[in-house]
C-alpha cells in the first residue's frame, strides 16, 4: 500500500467546491473517493484545487476494515483528521460484486457518521473520466473471461455514454472500434487499442463530482448488470471507529 500523488494531481481551480450537506457550512473542500470496482482498491484525497494523496492496495477484494485503515492511512499521509473532511464520492459499479458493496457501505458510513455530501457514480463513467479522449469504450471486469462495456464520448469539456451498458467477452475488446480504457491490473488481450489514462479511478471519481452541482446520497446504490452472488447485506453500515489524532 502506497501514498502517492503521480505527476500533476491538478484539477481545476474550484472544481471540488460544490454545497455541502446539512451539518456543514460553506463549499466542499476536501474530499474523499472510494473506487473499489476493480482489481485493486484505489482512495484518493482532493483538496481543492489539488488531489493531495492517492492509495492503492492490489490484491484480494478489500473488506470494510481494510478500506477504513486505508483511509486513515490516506488522511494520516495528508496531515488531516476525519473530521477535515467535506465530502465521499464512491464508485457504484458495475465491477466486483463485493468491491462495490464495500465501497458504498464505506461511503455511507463516513457520510452518515460525519454528515457529508455524498455521491456515487457509474465505474463505467468513471473508466471513462480517466481518459481526454473525445470517444473511448470503458470497460470493468465482470464474470471469468468477460467484461462491462458502454461507449462514451467528449465534447465541450462534458462526457456522455453514447450507448448502453453491455456485456462482451474479453477477446472481443481487441477487435475494439474505440480505444479501451480499463482498471489497472485487469487483463486485456494482445491488439486492444488503448486510450491514455493519466488519472487513477479515484482521482476520476473527484473530477466527476466536481461536475456534479447537487450531490445526492441516494446515489451510493449499487448498479449491477448481472445478479450478484450472495443477497447484499441490508441495514445501515456499522459505525466508523475513533479517529486517531494526527500528530
Amino acid at each position: 500500500m502506497s501514498v502517492s500523488c503521480r505527476g500533476d494531481c491538478s484539477v481545476p481551480r474550484g472544481a471540488l467546491d460544490a454545497p455541502r450537506a446539512a451539518g456543514k457550512t460553506g463549499a466542499v473542500k476536501t474530499v474523499l473517493a472510494i473506487a473499489a470496482c476493480g482489481p485493486r482498491l484505489e482512495l484518493a484525497l482532493g483538496t481543492s484545487p489539488d488531489v493531495t494523496g492517492v492509495v492503492a492496495l492490489a490484491g484480494q477484494t478489500p473488506r470494510s476494515e481494510l478500506v477504513m485503515a486505508a483511509v486513515d492511512l490516506l488522511l494520516r499521509g495528508a496531515g488531516i483528521d476525519r473530521e477535515a473532511l467535506d465530502g465521499v464520492v464512491a464508485s457504484r459499479g458495475p465491477g466486483s460484486f463485493t468491491g462495490v458493496r464495500v465501497a458504498l457501505a464505506t461511503a455511507q458510513g463516513i457520510a452518515a457518521a460525519l454528515a457529508l455530501p455524498a455521491h456515487g457514480f457509474s465505474s463505467l463513467l468513471a473508466q471513462a473520466a480517466r481518459a481526454d479522449a473525445p470517444e473511448c469504450l470503458a470497460v470493468q471486469p465482470a464474470r471469468r473471461g468477460f467484461a462491462y462495456a458502454q461507449e462514451f464520448s467528449r465534447a465541450g469539456g462534458r462526457l456522455a455514454a453514447t450507448g448502453e451498458p453491455s456485456i462482451l467477452p474479453v477477446e472481443a475488446l481487441a477487435g475494439a472500434k474505440l480505444p479501451v480504457v480499463a482498471p489497472v491490473g485487469f487483463p486485456l488481450p494482445p491488439g486492444t487499442p488503448l486510450a491514455a489514462a493519466p488519472r487513477s479511478t479515484a482521482e476520476a471519481l473527484l473530477v466527476l463530482l466536481a461536475a456534479e452541482p447537487h450531490p445526492d446520497p441516494a446515489t451510493l446504490a449499487p448498479i449491477y448488470m448481472e445478479p450478484p452472488a450472495t443477497t447484499p447485506p441490508t441495514g445501515a453500515p456499522p459505525p466508523w471507529p475513533p479517529s486517531p489524532k494526527v500528530s
